[in-house]
């Protein structure tokens, strides 16, 4: 029987590292916010670690981005690692293609809890609580960017050990990939009872027999960083259980608001709107938001929407409302999918395809309900997909039929313009 630990998993930290894509847009409270942002992350993860009591965190890879690792933010990295060894937590790290070994250039001390793994082969440092090896960690880091190498075949669980930890920067699946790449399987061979990887920086957990665990990042970076980053907590029972649980450590969240145009009248109808279903974000993330406004729908805003310069307008207004609050949203980029109105009764009266399909419309709709559902039944049984599985036709109802037909007009139409504008491409 071995001894109760735990534990904080974490990776790609990215400590420095500027957000991607950002809209260069009014000066506000997230601009001292977004700098700080993955250090703001970092410091969560450790209060996270000393409010649970956790024994050690692991840090498997990218602390830096080779291109950005300031000596400010490695002294603000080395500051956060004495204050988990005044808490009496050990921290274990190992290099990442971002931060491979020959990056680290600066010498600042750093505490003697600190352990990092050399690169390019597989050590072994145990993990010792009140002078009692609970646990063995193995890791490996990069010495230089790129690692073709299968390092996950070179751990192997010693004799004696209670539980092992392995710790790895690698892109599992990808026999090409330049990361250390393995598989499931060669993690699976090494008999170690953990895997903490790092380099995917959305969090999954691949395997929980044995457990093999990416935590994701962090911080997000960028939009296709979406939802909540962090690390995971994982306890260790005194029969080797493992329970991970997954804390939330971003400073600011990546989200998209998506908001339908269609009966948006004016341009303050519309930041009015925007302002409305922010206050549902802050409820539900509880920390600052970085937001693509993703505007739907077809109404008389487009033509301001479609422009560059009403586009420009927009953000700078709603951007204007959060410039005084502390729980803030940046909006970044509006993404224009709207289209314009149609004017059936216009359209009706030109000589072209929606002109033709409407007057097609038209007629069948005035005829008698009868003959209208009899003629649409004939048309819906000559279709490939009716003469191909004739069964169909005992699961569609008069019913159906008569509301399928009274959405046609609107959305043939829809469609046949989505045509012609595609066309215009």
């Amino acid at each position: 029987m071995g001894k109760h630990f735990s534990f904080i998993h974490c990776a790609d930290l990215h400590l420095g590292e500027p957000f991607d894509g950002l809209h260069s847009g009014n000066v506000g409270p997230w601009t001292e916010a977004i700098g700080k942002a993955t250090f703001k992350a970092f410091e969560t993860v450790v209060n996270i670690a000393a409010e649970k009591r956790a024994n050690a965190i692991l840090i498997s890879g990218d602390v830096y981005n080779s291109d950005h690792h300031s000596l400010a933010a490695q002294m603000a990295f080395a500051r956060e690692l004495f204050r988990a060894a005044q808490a009496g937590i050990q921290v274990f790290i190992i290099h990442g293609n971002h931060d491979p070994q020959e990056a680290w250039q600066a010498d600042i001390p750093l505490p003697d809890t600190v352990h990092i793994f050399p690169g390019n082969e597989v050590t072994a440092i145990p993990l010792m609580i009140d002078g009692e090896k609970v646990a063995t960690v193995y890791g490996a880091s990069y010495k230089t960017m790129h690692n073709k190498e299968n390092m996950a075949r070179l751990f192997h669980k010693k004799e004696g050990d209670e539980f092992a930890i392995g710790m790895l920067h690698t892109e599992v699946g990808n026999p090409d990939s330049p990361y250390m790449p393995c598989t499931v399987d060669n993690l699976k061979a090494s008999g170690m009872d953990y895997w903490a990887l790092g380099h995917e920086h959305t969090r999954r957990i691949i395997s929980e027999k044995p457990y093999i665990v990416y935590p994701g990042n962090t911080q997000g970076l960028s939009c296709k960083e979406q939802g909540p980053r962090g690390c995971y907590f994982v306890d260790v029972g005194a029969f080797g259980t493992v329970t991970t649980q997954f804390y939330p450590t971003d400073a600011i969240r990546w989200m998209d608001m998506t908001l339908d145009i269609s009966s948006i009248k004016n341009q303050e109808e519309l930041i009015r709107e925007v302002i409305k279903e922010r206050a549902t974000f802050r409820a539900l993330t509880e920390r600052p938001d970085i937001v693509r406004l993703i505007l739907t729908g077809r109404g008389p805003m487009h033509k301001a929407i479609a422009s560059e310069e009403g586009k420009e307008f927009i953000l700078q207004a709603v951007n204007e409302k959060e410039q005084f609050r502390f729980i803030f949203a940046y909006f970044s980029k509006i993404i224009d999918r709207t289209k314009p109105v149609l004017d059936l009764e216009e359209r009706r009266k030109l000589p072209d395809v929606m002109g033709e399909y409407l007057h097609s419309y038209d007629a069948i709709a005035s005829m008698k309900e009868a003959d209208r559902n009899r003629i649409l039944k004939e048309i819906l049984m000559d279709s490939p997909e009716f003469k191909r599985i004739p069964e169909l036709n005992d699961f569609v109802s008069e019913e159906m039929i008569s509301e399928a037909f009274e959405q046609a007009e609107i959305e043939g139409a829809e469609q046949i313009s989505l045509e012609d504008t595609n066309e215009d491409y």
